[in-house]
């Protein structure tokens, strides 16, 4: 609830009504790997995002007003190459062929359906199933399933060990109030369009600047537009304009 994340974040249950919806930024790290907050949305709604109809992918947005009673965001740990040998033998693939077999996991966790599978918060880190689902905003809907087996066992245990020091810094993250849904597997590209360091062109095809999250340089708005700017200055001082 957007509330309970107001009350954590403004330190009383008795804030002005006129601040704005409290957001949050949290990040640790796990086993040598990130695990922070993605895309934190104040009062926002979380959306279906799937591209194949065999698979579940979820993504959260706020309105302009961030007035809805939810706040949502994304929770992710780093996977790094050659972190497990699973994929190996898809090479260059293994990172897309590994997020393609997590969102279809979610399928089949989901009934086959577009529910997204979801487990309350401390069900999760108790690797248990859920016997209720608190009313969310996900639409076309949500249902309990055992979200700490159908995700990798490296990937459950850094988002476990994660979200247990988030709520040291952000005392009653951890509650039966909070949901986890699966999955958010979009925040970055599982591969990489290789480009030089200095004119950060392609090394085999001229003038072809590979740029941002779908290239495999960025991971988020902020990070995209760096990117972004980069690549504009290094294409104006490359004297090409077409």
């Amino acid at each position: 609830p957007q509330s309970l994340i107001n009350e954590i974040q403004y330190h009383t249950k008795d804030y002005d009504a006129a601040l704005p919806p409290a957001a949050y930024t949290l990040t640790t790290q796990v086993n040598n790997s990130g695990v922070y907050s993605f895309c934190m949305c104040p009062g926002g709604v979380i959306v279906p995002a799937s591209t194949d109809p065999t698979a579940v992918v979820v993504n959260g947005m706020s309105n302009a007003k961030r007035n809805g009673p939810f706040a949502n965001a994304g929770i992710v740990t780093a996977i790094h190459p050659g972190t497990s040998n699973r994929h190996a033998k898809y090479g260059a693939l293994s990172g897309l062929v590994m997020q393609e077999q997590l969102e279809r996991a979610m399928q089949v966790g989901g009934e086959n359906t577009q529910y997204a599978p979801a487990q309350l918060l401390t069900d999760f880190l108790a690797k248990k199933i859920s016997d209720r689902l608190p009313v969310n905003s996900y639409k076309p809907g949500a249902i309990t399933a055992p979200l700490h087996q159908l995700l990798p066992i490296d990937i459950f245990q850094n988002l476990a060990a994660g979200i247990q020091q988030f709520n040291k810094k952000m005392k009653g993250f951890i509650t039966r109030e909070a949901i986890v849904f699966g999955v958010e597997s979009r925040t970055s590209s599982p591969v990489r369009i290789i480009r030089d360091k200095e004119t950060l062109t392609h090394p085999q095809l001229t003038n072809l600047y590979p740029c941002g999250e779908g290239a495999g340089y960025a991971g988020g708005i902020v990070s995209s537009a760096v990117d972004g700017d980069n690549v504009a200055k290094a294409i104006a001082q490359s004297g090409v304009h077409s």
